[in-house]
């Protein structure tokens, strides 16, 4: 009785009921020996029971037999199945490339079905796997177009998945906004299907975004409810992940020994097949033996990092493992080496996010966008038939009356349609602007730094001055990018917090402390500029005020710097001064790259400027606003 129990459940066309629980591997390959027929089903099962116990090798040898079973029948829906498990598990290995040709294949597969739904749960698990190689854009599209298959059909398992992906995704890009909205939208889904597996993952993700926000006490109320969920289940591999979760905010309230604690029983619980949430915990473990000033055990677990993430091609875990690679070389003060990890940083970054991606992210939004609107078309269409074919029989009066209805309505749906597409195109654009500037701001540091890092080995004291000089000009222009970063929709920055942010910043690269120096005055009006004008104001300001720590005050008993400026009728004026000895105007135009480009970023405002360099250094710079 028990083999035709089994044989009932594989001989099911959609190939989805699960094997009970009292049916042990064992019970079914003794079925096996005893059937002549059917073979392929049952080595459906067995794989399928393989899998939920993560015997993932073994996983794929039984779905390999059930699919040449298949393929010799024309099988094509269980094709499908096998080719999206087997998907799944190489995924779980970390073999992407594997993972990505099985997951087409059975979309291709449940397209000549007309399976809609499992088409949209394909294209979901592909979705997963793209975000995890970090091609974000590509991701959004594949699931965009499940999140389209599955709303009409209210909430689902996999519409859940979806929203929740999206949300991933959106987290990504810093777009926190977006992220949680999309994560609770999930988590609506989950608990209305009760399926508490899913609701401690959202929980986890929400848990997440407050971390990134740093809102921590949040952040650790939802990762403490997902913790105590996956403990319930009883389920390793999930509550190693929200282990890891909290040991990172831990780190973030510099409470580094519970951190440890919590990092410490993740790794012990991971999976030999987690091989991107090892690689996570190892690059926290290794980020807490830096903050305890322990860079060789860092450098240890950074490795172990490194061999899971080269193997898996996991990107986002390689750029945290180079950041922390570089911190522990710097310690040691093997330079050369974190100089190194700073250059293979910018090429990481690069893969993460570059022009093309950001090209190809704008056309798939359009593309959706287009494909909806078309799809609102058709229907305006079938309806306008239906009318008129109504219309022909009616007398005039309801004839006149019924196409102006439509009339009214064509035109006003067009309009709300095109309101919604630009508002769409409009906030999509708004958020690749903050991502491209927010790219500048961390390559221009990164620059940066490496300049920081070179000036440590050069001895020659006016190379050292240049690659000074190289490193606050840059320094200069990455503040703006930060201030813009942080704007929505503005090209403006406030003159007065920039400069003020510019001076602070030179006067700690000179060892002075500006709060508490009485001789800086600095006296800014709060200005709103366009970047196009901010930028070459900072510059001068830079080099001026450069100038003044290098020259002035080393040689002058009680140095003084002003740096003053206000806005008189339509015109900014701009005065920085300082009681050093002078110069000679002349000669240090034929010598000084700084006061070149201040006089060439001048003629690019339409500024006048006028010198004082007698016993002292004034310059006047007035510049028109229109």
């Amino acid at each position: 009785m028990l083999r035709c129990l089994i044989l009932a459940l594989l001989i099911s066309p959609a190939l989805k009921a699960q094997v009970p629980e009292n049916i042990p591997i064992i019970t079914l390959k003794k079925t096996l020996d005893t059937t002549s027929s059917n073979h392929e089903h049952l080595y459906y099962q067995i794989a399928q029971t393989y899998q939920q116990d993560r015997s993932y090798d073994s996983a794929i040898s039984y779905y390999q037999k059930c699919m040449k079973g298949y393929m010799g029948k024309n099988y094509e829906i269980g094709m499908a199945f096998t080719h999206n498990n087997l998907g799944t598990v190489y995924n779980k290995l970390g073999k992407i490339d594997s993972s990505i040709f099985h997951y087409k294949a059975a979309i291709q597969y449940y397209q000549n079905q007309n399976d809609t739904t499992s088409v949209a749960s394909a294209l979901t698990n592909l979705g997963m796997v793209n975000k995890q190689m970090g091609s974000y854009s590509l991701a959004l599209e594949n699931l965009l177009i499940a999140a389209r298959l599955l709303d009409p059909l209210g909430n689902t398992q996999s519409l859940g998945a979806c929203y929740n992906t999206i949300g991933s995704i959106y987290a990504s890009q810093e777009d926190y906004d977006n992220a949680i909205a999309y994560h609770r939208k999930a988590l609506s889904i989950r608990k209305s299907l009760n399926n508490q597996k899913e609701v401690a993952s959202s929980l986890n993700n929400i848990g997440i975004i407050y971390r990134n926000l740093e809102e921590y006490d949040s952040a650790l109320t939802y990762l403490n409810q997902s913790l105590k969920i996956k403990e319930n289940l009883n389920d390793k591999s999930l509550v190693a992940s929200t282990l890891n979760n909290i040991g990172g905010v831990l780190i973030n309230l510099d409470q580094i020994a519970e951190a440890k604690d919590y990092l410490e029983r993740s790794l012990n619980l991971r999976s030999i097949h987690d091989k991107s949430g090892k690689a996570i915990t190892y690059n926290n473990l290794a980020n807490i033996y830096n903050l305890q000033n322990q860079p060789q055990k860092a450098l240890l677990y950074l490795d172990s990092a490194q061999a899971l993430i080269k193997e898996g091609g996991f990107l986002s875990e390689m750029e945290d493992n180079l950041n922390f690679r570089m911190l522990a070389y710097e310690q040691l003060g093997r330079y050369d080496k974190s100089l190194e990890c700073a250059r293979e940083l910018m090429v990481v970054r690069d893969s993460l996010l570059n022009s093309d991606k950001v090209q190809r992210l704008i056309e798939m939004q359009t593309k959706y966008e287009t494909e909806k609107k078309e799809q609102s078309i058709a229907m305006l269409e079938t309806e306008r038939e239906l009318q008129k074919a109504e219309i022909d029989l009616s007398r005039l009066w309801i004839i006149i009356l019924g196409i102006s209805v439509v009339l009214v309505f064509v035109i006003g749906l067009s309009i709300y349609t095109k309101f919604r597409s630009e508002s769409r195109n409009k906030k999509q654009i708004q958020l690749l602007m903050q991502e491209l500037h927010h790219r500048v701001k961390n390559n221009l540091q990164l620059l940066s730094n490496i300049f920081s890092l070179q000036s440590r080995t050069i001895t020659d004291a006016g190379a050292l001055e240049a690659v000074r000089s190289g490193e606050n000009r840059i320094n200069a222009m990455a503040i703006i990018h930060q201030k813009l970063y942080k704007k929505t929709e503005s090209r403006s920055v406030n003159i007065h917090d920039y400069l003020g942010d510019l001076i602070s910043q030179l006067a700690d690269s000179y060892g002075y402390d500006q709060l508490q120096n009485d001789s800086i005055e600095v006296d800014i009006q709060p200005v709103e500029l366009d970047v196009d004008k901010v930028i070459p104001i900072g510059l001068i300001v830079n080099e001026l005020v450069s100038n003044s720590f290098k020259y002035a005050f080393p040689v002058t008993e009680n140095p003084e710097l002003k740096v003053i400026l206000h806005l008189e009728k339509d015109q900014l004026h701009l005065r920085i001064e300082d009681n050093g000895p002078g110069f000679s105007k002349p000669d240090k135009f034929e010598s000084s790259m700084g006061l070149n480009i201040i006089e060439t970023l001048s003629r690019q405002l339409n500024a006048t400027i006028k010198w004082e360099t007698s016993n002292k250094t004034k310059l006047n710079l007035l510049m028109p606003l229109k």
